[in-house]
């Protein structure tokens, strides 16, 4: 789950309305689609487990694909990781982001609505305590997730103030 804090990790508080308007967008979860490589995924987390398997493994990636929810997609993954590049872990940040430059690009209500986020820090703020790409119960982890969405933010921003250098 997608949270935002203010520079003293103190989260901003949302009804369950606004933060589906508001927040829920920028989750993988969100269903927000994309189009990557000429393939289409309902999910960013589709796209990001798909991604863990298409040069190893093509039958897995595309179940992964047309999996019925982001949950299923992540399920067959984790099933599946024995198939997963040996170096993912240097290669999935990247991924990630790459997936989620997409997802910004071709949602114009997910553009708006990381840049809604201002100066707030996002992190994901993860059940199963992966405080690889999120944080746990007492705000400690890595967030790389959230790190990924705020520097497509100030991507953004910086694009906003000065379009012609934009990569």
């Amino acid at each position: 789950m997608i949270k935002l804090f203010d520079k003293q990790m103190n989260e901003e508080k949302y009804d369950i309305a606004n933060y589906q308007i508001e927040v829920f967008p920028l989750d993988n979860f969100s269903p927000f689609g994309l189009i990557m490589n000429d393939l289409y995924f309902p999910t960013s987390e589709h796209a990001f487990q798909y991604l863990k398997f298409i040069d190893t493994n093509k039958e897995i990636a595309e179940e992964i694909r047309m999996a019925l929810s982001s949950d299923d997609a992540r399920r067959i993954a984790h099933k599946n990781k024995k198939y997963r590049p040996t170096n993912w872990t240097e290669l999935k940040y990247d991924k990630m982001e790459e997936v989620l430059r997409l997802k910004v690009k071709q949602n114009p209500k997910v553009k708006e609505r990381l840049l809604n986020t201002h100066d707030l820090i996002i992190a994901e703020c993860c059940v199963d305590q992966d405080t690889d790409w999120g944080i746990d119960n007492n705000n400690q982890g890595e967030n790389h997730l959230g790190k990924i969405w705020m520097n497509i933010r100030n991507n953004l921003k910086w694009y906003v103030l000065y379009p012609h250098t934009y990569r």
